[in-house]
């Protein structure tokens, strides 16, 4: 058995199935419905090049992890634990805050690559922006900005590594809307530049094998 302890931000910036999401962020703990999906040679590895001084090194076995998760969700996934501190929060946390929530994470989902503000998102589903703000705060444990950023980290991730966009346009098609910004925040996010983010990618395609 193994831990990795993931920042939030990396978490929701992978093509996961939103329910997937929707339960890893409420505390939920969840189980693959598949058998043998890592071998303990994989997990070994990932342990020690998480740790790796080699930035790179570091980073595919981040993406690796990313790749895993999105098996996990594709061959299907059932909930097993709620723990007792999740549990806390979600009472904590009433019923229409959580609809409210998820009308915004539908609405964030089909606009954030568009100049979308926080006062766009709480127009739709007709709340003051403040108060908006503060029951997705409450249900999500990071703020709507901050998921938004996520949102179009991983589209830039995917169009860095299946097409031939440049870095300009890749960050226009993502929703950045201010280039020095979105070299900064996927810096920030991803730990690399976008331009070595794109070799590293084209790097472990061609490795990979035919």
């Amino acid at each position: 058995m193994a831990i990795f302890s993931l920042p939030m931000h990396l978490f929701l910036s992978w093509p996961l199935d939103r329910d997937l999401i929707n339960h890893v962020t409420h505390g939920m703990v969840v189980k693959s419905l598949a058998t043998q999906q890592l071998s303990t040679f994989e997990v070994l590895r990932w342990q020690q090049e998480t740790s790796s001084p080699n930035e790179q090194i570091r980073q595919l076995a981040i993406d690796e992890i990313g790749l895993m998760l999105k098996r996990f969700s594709l061959s299907g996934w059932q909930p097993i634990l709620l723990n007792k501190t999740s549990r806390t929060h979600k009472n904590s946390v009433s019923r229409h805050a959580q609809f409210y929530v998820s009308q915004m994470l539908g609405f964030i989902a089909d606009n954030y690559d568009q100049a979308l503000t926080i006062n766009d998102v709480a127009e739709h589903v007709k709340l003051n922006a403040n108060y908006a703000m503060g029951i997705f705060q409450r249900v999500m444990q990071l703020t709507m900005k901050q998921y938004i950023t996520a949102m179009r980290i991983n589209h830039v991730r995917a169009l860095l590594s299946d097409t031939d966009k440049t870095i300009l346009d890749v960050a226009l098609t993502a929703g950045f809307r201010s280039s020095s910004r979105f070299y900064s925040t996927f810096s920030k996010f991803v730990g690399m530049s976008p331009q070595q983010y794109r070799k590293l990618s084209q790097q472990r395609r061609q490795t990979m094998p035919g």
